[in-house]
């Protein structure tokens, strides 16, 4: 069994499929983080905190379900001066299998990613992207012990964005279970044409950059993992509905409000655009009601990501925001 095979996982936040790129502007994409569109706020930050849980299924291709608790936080920055954003994101739960009677001693989960990205006009263009993560992976099968249920996985890679020709990405990968003690990866790619391009580490920040009259969108992408290049297919709910939801809001000027309110979302769900698309991410996130009353500033409300072999979903809900330091 190859490492590559075992990293599917935690999905956005741990890289279920990994999407890295940059590129042309075929997809215009808006500031909608902005309470109007077309007006910058050089001051801009923004930190998320999700709460993070689990549900599982049986499912026919394993004996044993997993578990999985902790919290997911992302912060968004913008740079006036250089007209650059940073978005970093970190993951911290605790996983726990369960086979039987049998119940794994709870075990760490971690993944840390950091994307700088171009702000100017009306493009994303990622300009360096790094991610670290260790992962306790579950494996198809039908076991007789809980230790065999998971391999565990340790990952760090870089991609940086030179022109538009050429793109350099490294990858280094070490699974801990043996099967492949290391697997380098020095990769140059070109773009594939007429698409636009986003890394890996944007698509939280990329989803909510459509206008609200856009119903899909197709991206094009770099897989570190695959070694190719790929296409993600974004699509959006034409129907939206109002949810109710409870978050801790800290606005710009330092004020703290509990919110409990019904909020008007759109729904995003993400695959890859292929004959075999594997699992499909659900993101909901705050609609803009108009462009320059953006209140909620499209904020990611729920992510829903499933996890591999049916064994169930794993859920971010948001906690907190904050739009001050």
């Amino acid at each position: 069994m190859k490492v590559k095979k075992l990293l599917p996982v935690l999905a956005l936040a741990l890289a279920a499929t990994t999407f890295a790129a940059c590129g042309d502007q075929s997809v215009a994409f808006g500031q909608y983080w902005f309470h109007d569109n077309l007006t910058i706020e050089n001051n801009f930050y923004e930190h998320a905190e999700y709460a993070v849980s689990s549900k599982s299924y049986e499912s026919s291709y394993c004996n044993y379900t997993v578990e999985y608790k902790g919290t997911f936080t992302t912060t968004l920055e913008y740079n006036a001066t250089a007209s650059v954003y940073t978005f970093a994101t970190k993951l911290d739960v605790t996983t726990t299998f369960t086979l039987g009677g049998q119940k794994s001693q709870p075990l760490t989960d971690t993944a840390e990613s950091k994307v700088t990205f171009s702000g100017k006009g009306n493009t994303l263009r990622p300009i360096e992207s790094t991610k670290k993560m260790t992962s306790h992976t579950p494996l198809s099968g039908n076991y007789t012990s809980v230790d065999e249920c998971y391999a565990t996985v340790e990952y760090e890679y870089t991609t940086t964005y030179a022109d538009k020709n050429t793109v350099d990405g490294y990858c280094n990968i070490t699974n801990s279970k043996g099967e492949t003690n290391k697997i380098t990866i020095n990769d140059t790619f070109d773009f594939i044409k007429d698409y636009s391009f986003i890394d890996n580490e944007q698509l939280l920040v990329a989803v909510r950059a459509f206008d609200t009259d856009t119903s899909s969108a197709t991206l094009g992408t770099y897989s570190v993992f695959a070694e190719n290049t790929q296409k993600v297919a974004i699509s959006f709910t034409t129907a939206d509905a109002s949810e109710n939801f409870n978050y801790h809001l800290t606005t710009a000027d330092g004020t703290t409000n509990d919110k409990s309110k019904a909020i008007l979302c759109r729904t995003a769900k993400i695959n890859l655009d292929q004959q075999n698309p594997g699992s499909t991410q659900v993101i909901k996130f705050a609609k803009a009601q108009k462009s320059d009353k953006n209140t909620d500033r499209n904020l990611i409300l729920e992510i829903t990501t499933p996890l591999y072999y049916g064994i169930g979903e794993i859920y971010y809900k948001l906690k907190s925001v904050s739009y001050t330091k």
